[in-house]
């Protein structure tokens, strides 16, 4: 297949931490106009893609235009011979987001502890481990609340200023000043559930091992005699643990949460491992692609009636091969089937979290049905 250039441009962003570049090219095809994408860190090997494929050519400047606009809001710049990248990407407040105007949001809080996933080989030992408890993953909204001179400040996981309802903020405030919870906020029904603390009453504990700090926290029942505050309760025996881990998946919760006893609480994410580990209870479904969207793969199931109902859309786990064959089949006119792994259905039918596994050439389209969908209830919270 021969392809002409009609249109291209190179855009690069600079500012720590990030240093990446945007390419983009409208080709002219032998079936029309489709536009390719590269994206990744500087000087690494890039990820590729399409946002159209073998459109009208009207279609395809409409697509080209609408990314290039979506980076340079971002602050990405263009390249050219009189605005090179820096050989080290420029501290925050000098880079490419400071030149377009775009001000980054300030930290007034610390990094949530972040944590990696867990092996699902290693779950026996995890169980039978004396020195490592277990507790609910909740899906919720990541939430640090500290209770300051100037009042309750909440703060996400990148410790940015976020908003804590009133009800909320006045249960919080039972905490004496120089406290910080970490929790997640679920919202039907409203509750702060709480799991660790990083300081009380202006005492750092962040260093004191994980066991003495939920210890901590459930003496303080004060704190938690509001309904709108709740102690996430751990499973300390290997038959609590494997009793817990049984309830979760039969509730179809998100997962489960493994710490060690004497975990310290660090803020960010290790590179790999860490004293605190998450396993999240994944499914699987095969769904038919209807369409490369431009920033991922929009998926379908057909429902009892025969009609296709979208389920959301697809991007990670692909790669520059997998993407190459779904374009492709897509372009030749084929419905591509996939498998892909994700964490629940919404009540929109919405899949949460999909990853792409594989393409599956051994299925037809009208296999992918509504019904191997499953859902989860959010506001479940096993009780031990």
């Amino acid at each position: 297949m021969t392809q002409k250039v009609v249109r291209s441009i190179e855009l690069f962003f600079q500012e720590q931490p990030s240093d990446k570049v945007y390419n983009a090219k409208l080709l002219e095809t032998d079936k029309g106009y489709t536009v390719a994408v590269e994206w990744g860190r500087r000087g690494a090997k890039l990820n590729s893609g399409t946002k159209a494929i073998d459109v009208p050519l009207a279609k395809a400047e409409k697509a080209y235009d609408k990314v290039v606009k979506q980076k340079q809001r971002k602050g990405y710049e263009v390249l050219s011979d009189d605005n090179l990248p820096a050989e080290v990407a420029p501290e925050q407040g000098q880079g490419s987001a400071s030149k377009a105007g775009i001000e980054r949001r300030g930290r007034v809080g610390p990094i949530a502890q972040l944590l990696n996933n867990a092996d699902g080989d290693a779950l026996d030992g995890y169980f039978a481990d004396a020195e490592i408890v277990a507790q609910q993953k909740l899906d919720g909204m990541r939430l640090l609340v500290h209770v300051r001179d100037e009042g309750i400040v909440a703060t996400n996981r990148d410790g940015q200023e976020t908003s804590l309802g009133g009800a909320l903020r006045d249960a919080c405030a039972l905490a004496p000043k120089g406290t910080s919870l970490d929790g997640e906020l679920l919202v039907d029904p409203p509750c702060y559930w709480v799991f660790d603390t990083l300081a009380w009453a202006g005492e750092d504990l962040r260093q004191e091992p994980y066991a003495k700090r939920h210890a901590a926290l459930k003496r303080k029942r004060k704190l938690f005699a509001s309904p709108l505050l709740e102690l996430v309760p751990l499973a300390k025996t290997e038959a609590d643990k494997r009793s817990l881990f049984a309830t979760l998946q039969a509730q179809r919760a998100e997962g489960i949460v493994f710490k060690r006893k004497d975990a310290p609480y660090i803020s960010g994410r290790p590179p790999s491992g860490g004293t605190q580990l998450k396993y999240k209870f994944v499914k699987t479904a095969d769904v038919f692609i209807t369409a490369n969207a431009g920033n991922a793969y929009q998926m379908a199931v057909y429902d009892d009636a025969g009609k296709a109902r979208q389920v959301g859309k697809v991007f990670a786990g692909t790669t520059n091969d997998s993407r190459a064959d779904l374009d492709a089949m897509l372009s030749r006119g084929e419905t591509p089937v996939a498998e892909v792994r994700y964490l629940y259905a919404t009540k929109d039918d919405i899949l949460y979290q999909p990853v792409f596994v594989r393409a599956r050439t051994d299925k037809a389209a009208e296999a992918c049905v509504l019904s191997q969908l499953e859902y989860t209830d959010r506001s479940n919270v096993a009780k031990l």
